[in-house]
């Protein structure tokens, strides 16, 4: 069986995300995995969280987390914890590669400064590190169905997106796939038509949906589309050849209304 990893380190906001990992799992018939790290749960350099010194404390505190997930999901899916010692952004990765999740779900940030700090960074560098689907809930917001998902894509070096985690991650909450891009040059979108093909191509599985959007803030428009759509879910894709300057990539991560699924690019 799959299973979705998702870190928490008991805030509300974490505990939030935790819920959402637990709903999605359903929704996927996946298992569930919630992690904590004792040290430095959302780390920065040069700053410093106070952790949770008492290990029988978090061991407590885990198995009734535990307890209220497998509550919450009746039991229909099998939910584990995990303690581990050390910064969370290298604990991941390496768990990940042991486990080869379907996706890690984590919050977008904080109630605190010093907290979205933390998890921003955090997110941020997952994002451009993980080599498994990384999904960004924004505050409080709860699961619901995934049967919308959009895919922004600037159609340039095609060949490095990772088309099989596309189509697993589509399948899985089968879905259907609306591709946008986003031009401001007429003669460019003249020149995307036998990319759109190939990419057709790559994707032909899932069937989808292109449409093009004329708009000089690329990142307003996808915004827009998802609410005017009723998207549940956006792929991004960060990577060298970027669809959103380097800025606006890490902006859009972390303050997107709608639900992000960041998946690594192939290099």
């Amino acid at each position: 069986m799959s299973v979705i990893i998702a870190p928490t380190d008991f805030s509300k906001v974490s505990l939030n995300a935790v819920n959402y990992a637990a709903d999605m799992a359903i929704a996927v018939n996946a298992g569930l995995l919630i992690v904590h790290s004792t040290e430095l749960p959302f780390s920065a350099k040069g700053t410093f969280t106070e952790p949770l010194n008492d290990e029988l404390e978090i061991h407590e505190k885990l198995n009734a987390l535990k307890a209220t997930i497998s509550a919450r999901v009746n039991n229909k899916i099998t939910v584990q914890t995990k303690q581990v010692a050390g910064v969370i952004e290298e604990e991941l990765i390496g768990l990940c590669d042991r486990k080869n999740p379907l996706a890690v779900v984590m919050a977008t940030h904080g109630e605190g400064l010093q907290e979205m700090f933390f998890i921003g960074s955090t997110t941020v560098y997952l994002s451009k590190n993980l080599n498994y689907p990384l999904i960004v809930v924004p505050g409080f917001i709860n699961f619901t169905p995934v049967a919308k998902v959009l895919l922004a894509s600037d159609l340039e070096h095609l060949d490095e997106l990772p088309i099989d985690k596309i189509i697993d991650i589509i399948s899985a909450f089968k879905a259907n796939l609306d591709i946008v891009h986003v031009y401001n040059n007429e003669n460019k979108f003249e020149v995307m038509s036998s990319r759109i093909t190939e990419l057709s191509y790559y994707l032909e599985k899932l069937n989808p949906q292109f449409h093009f959007v004329k708009n000089n803030n690329i990142q307003d428009a996808i915004i827009d589309f998802a609410k005017r759509n009723n998207i549940d879910l956006i792929l991004t894709f960060p990577k060298k050849h970027a669809f959103f300057h380097k800025s606006k990539s890490k902006q859009f991560i972390l303050h997107s209304p709608v639900t992000v699924m960041s998946i690594r690019q192939s290099h």
